[in-house]
């Protein structure tokens, strides 16, 4: 913990009290609007450590990073994505990828409902195969 600490000593209580709300969250069924503002609020929480650490880390050492966010429930998450990058590694979907930062949005949410589908076949799958004689 102290060594946790000592390597975020601007952000490791954000980061805590983001670990703390997700796991609080991860079970407890939302509305659309309470999932929405649940991720909106995950987003500012990440976006000030991402702005204070990543961005900081990039004017410091020259260490650069993208971040794709998007949540995993196709009927309920249409809206919920965000992309941040750092400075230096701006433009890097757009040049690499041939994509705009909504469009990479969008393809990290069809990968994401993509292998969130396989794994709730799978879990159905093998529960129906467990209770099989």
């Amino acid at each position: 913990y102290e060594v946790f600490k000592k390597t975020y000593p601007d952000s490791y209580q954000d980061i805590l009290n983001t670990y703390e709300e997700l796991d609080m969250l991860s079970d407890a069924p939302q509305t659309i609007a309470q999932r929405t503002q649940t991720f909106q609020k995950l987003y500012k929480r990440v976006g000030s450590i991402v702005s204070d650490l990543l961005d900081g880390a990039a004017a410091r050492q020259g260490f650069e990073a993208s971040l794709v966010m998007c949540g995993n429930i196709v009927n309920e998450d249409t809206s919920l994505g965000h992309a941040h990058m750092t400075p230096g590694a701006g433009g890097f979907f757009e040049k690499h990828c041939r994509a705009s930062d909504h469009a990479i949005i969008g393809h990290m949410k069809a990968h994401v409902y993509n292998t969130t589908s396989l794994a709730s076949m799978e879990r159905a799958f093998k529960t129906d195969q467990e209770q099989a004689p």
